[in-house]
């Protein structure tokens, strides 16, 4: 009896490699993008000159916190090119007036620019992270690794703009423009159209599916995100109502709680350890030792949020728990100052950029597969609103670290720490 002949796979092989390549770079341009150019205007306006710390990010987070609340809710009735102009337009709109205000400006225009470029970045956040329900985890992994190298970027740049090309960091605003042709580009002529029906899988769930080909054939259908659509019949009021029901009922506990909880672990070594640590004669100033701490967790976070198609932890819990231990010795060397060797500093908060990145797209990944297998729940707001738990955590540990490390640095024994040499 002759052999079974199985269809040619060779041309389909090369379509779907090249959607999902495309998909990964478009979202990693914006993901990039939506990272730096907040980062560029909000550097440029020195609020910290103004306000102290805690007042600046209130300033920075509470924007974001009521887009993110409220956008989700109205993603489903504008079309997609309202968003990408608007954004386009709303950006555009804070570099032109961060470049016409003079350092000395009034606090209160340099609070408003501030405020429109917070709002306009969760915007952005809010729409591209819903679109990964039509694009599926290969989207994640470009979103997520552009976000990642954006964040490296950021902690390098204040040191590459200054020290490296002699110029002040509002002098750098317009590079915010090549920034916004790159991220139309990507989304308009980079990212392909969506396909339907892609069911998609960690790598160990694709080991458990093999093992019955009916339970992986209904997996396939259900994982696709773009069924996932609400019906478009209902009015707003009962879809805020079944929107809000899901946020309460599920989002909050399973993702948004969760994610709050990984960035203020990670937001409070950021910005509680830094300058509280003990001085490492390997660098000159607190500046280089400040851009090499946030290139090590960021080096971290690149590489699990790259890898995130590869790997998927089977217990979230320990990941977590691992986070946790992590983050309390790198507060317990700073606080104790058990350590001035640079690889134990450096290698610890490394392991923390790791976990935190892990965490961070094992979470989202998690969402999608909720998602794929409830297509009665609304994919787009969904996704959309999982961020609110990053902006909290961004919030909480970033009020915790500020107040813990003023309490270091107000010590008596403060000598030894970079914040002795600040002045």
């Amino acid at each position: 009896m002759p052999a079974l002949k199985t269809p040619p796979r060779g041309s389909g092989a090369v379509s779907t490699a090249g959607w999902d390549l495309r998909t990964f770079i478009a979202f990693g341009i914006v993901g990039f993008a939506n990272a730096i150019l907040p980062y560029i205007i909000l550097s440029s306006l020195y609020l910290i000159i103004t306000f102290s710390q805690p007042i600046v990010l209130l300033i920075e987070l509470f924007p974001a916190l009521g887009v993110k609340l409220l956008v989700p809710h109205i993603l489903h009735y504008t079309p997609h090119w309202f968003w990408l102009l608007l954004l386009t337009s709303c950006w555009i709109l804070a570099t032109i007036a961060a470049n016409a205000a003079p350092p000395n400006v009034i606090a209160p225009i340099r609070l408003l620019i501030a405020l429109l470029a917070s709002a306009t970045a969760a915007v952005g956040e809010v729409f591209f992270l819903s679109r990964l329900s039509q694009y599926g985890k290969t989207a994640l992994a470009g979103w997520g690794t552009g976000t990642a190298v954006g964040g490296a970027l950021r902690a390098v740049l204040p040191v590459l703009v200054t020290v490296r090309m002699g110029i002040m960091l509002r002098d750098a605003t317009g590079y915010a423009y090549y920034l916004l042709v790159a991220l139309m580009v990507a989304y308009f002529l980079v990212l392909p159209s969506p396909r339907s029906h892609r069911g998609e899988k960690w790598p160990t769930e694709i080991e458990l599916a093999a093992e019955d080909d009916a339970v992986s054939e209904m997996g396939s259908q259900n994982c696709s995100l773009l069924s996932a659509k609400p019906s478009s019949y209902i009015s707003f009021w009962e879809r805020f109502r079944s929107n809000l029901r899901l946020l309460s009922n599920k989002l909050l506990r399973l993702y948004i709680d969760p994610l709050l909880l990984v960035t203020a672990a990670q937001i409070f070594v950021l910005s509680g350890t830094p300058r509280a640590s003990m001085v490492l004669q390997n660098f000159s100033g607190y500046s280089t030792f400040l851009a090499a701490y946030g290139l090590a967790f960021q080096t971290g976070n690149v590489i699990a949020r790259s890898t995130a198609l590869l790997l998927r932890a089977r217990r979230p819990r320990l990941v977590f728990a691992m986070l946790v231990a992590c983050s309390l010795a790198v507060i317990l060397n700073t606080a104790l100052m058990l350590s001035e060797n640079v690889y134990v500093a450096f290698g610890l908060v490394s392991v923390v950029g790791w976990l935190s990145g892990f965490m961070y797209m094992n979470i989202l990944g998690a969402a999608m597969e909720y998602l794929g297998r409830n297509p009665e729940a609304d994919a787009e707001f969904a996704l959309g609103s999982i961020g609110v738990g990053e902006t909290v955590g961004i919030l909480i540990g970033g009020l915790a670290g500020v107040t813990f490390e003023a309490q270091l640095c107000g010590l008596a024994s403060r000598n030894g720490r970079w914040c002795s040499t600040i002045t």
